[in-house]
């Protein structure tokens, strides 16, 4: 799929302002002064790229912050899109997002989502493993996140169980002893609608 550039990209990140990414934008972007991708050519997008096939139109070390919402999840290449995004952001620049959790209903109920998110899956992407109690491995690639938040976000299309899920998200976010305790034992009795996430290039 050819690349097709909207803005003048060059421009923008030569400008010294900062550069702001959103991933899978959409016609509306969350983010009113980002740069807005999108493998559709929608109203409000300003590249229009395969991004299963990466970040290759943006250089290294080139962007402050990414954001993506409810995205992550349709992608074939999760893996390699993360390592573009650690590849294209500089020391320090974030990478915030929102994605479904694995055991919504929501989640596996929909054929075009290909990669289950559970509080851990960021973890695989931090050599240094002190965010939470459970260990994993990091030894499957080279790059390097520090995790500023994990959240998991607790919601229902019906009112009444609508309240109850938001105490249980006030219960459960309270500590990280807490998210782990809810995945090993609760996330099927009470499934949580999305995660919430915020990781950082080191």
């Amino acid at each position: 799929m050819e690349v097709i550039k909207r803005i003048d990209l060059e421009k923008k990140l030569s400008s010294g302002e900062k550069v702001f990414v959103e991933l899978g934008c959409g016609p509306n972007k969350r983010v009113a002064d980002s740069i807005g991708v999108d493998c559709l050519d929608l109203p409000g997008v300003d590249i229009v790229a395969d991004l299963d096939a990466g970040l290759g139109f943006l250089p290294d070390q080139s962007v402050d912050d990414i954001f993506s919402y409810h995205f992550l999840e349709h992608l074939t290449q999760f893996d390699f899109m993360m390592k573009e995004v650690h590849r294209v952001l500089k020391p320090n620049g974030t990478f915030r997002g929102v994605v479904p959790y694995f055991s919504n209903p929501y989640y596996y109920g929909d054929p075009t989502h290909h990669t289950p998110f559970s509080i851990y899956t960021f973890y695989y992407y931090c050599k240094e493993q002190n965010y939470f109690k459970r260990q994993v491995p990091s030894f499957y690639n080279a790059i390097d996140f520090q995790i500023d938040y994990i959240k998991l976000n607790f919601r229902s299309n019906f009112k009444k169980r609508s309240i109850i899920k938001r105490w249980v998200q006030k219960i459960v976010n309270r500590n990280n002893y807490r998210k782990e305790f809810y995945e090993e034992l609760l996330c099927y009795v009470l499934p949580a609608y999305e995660l919430d996430f915020q990781i950082r290039k080191r």
